[in-house]
């Protein structure tokens, strides 16, 4: 039979959840596009604080999104790139 302390107990393991390495496997995407809810957020990070090797990869993870953002947002064309494009159109024509 339970007790009312172990009800107790139950409700708040229930009320109060934490994710594992899978959760933050599944939702890391989300993240990374910050595209979570507050309490989702406030898990994922809860879940990083104390486990290494999701903060680690996590962290990776985020450079890796800044650099890809960095290195497309260069739009620049050189006269290299510039001159073999305007040869291969001429070869077209």
């Amino acid at each position: 039979m339970l007790k009312s302390g172990d009800i107790l107990q139950m409700t708040l393991k229930q009320n109060h959840k934490k994710y594992n390495c899978a959760d933050i496997e599944k939702l890391a995407q989300q993240y990374l596009d910050n595209q979570l809810d507050e309490n989702k957020k406030k898990l994922f990070n809860e879940h990083l604080e104390y486990c290494l090797p999701c903060d680690k990869k996590i962290e990776f993870e985020l450079k890796l999104k800044e650099i890809i953002q960095k290195k497309s947002s260069h739009k620049e064309v050189t006269d290299t790139i510039k001159s073999k494009l305007s040869k291969i159109i001429n070869d077209l024509n």
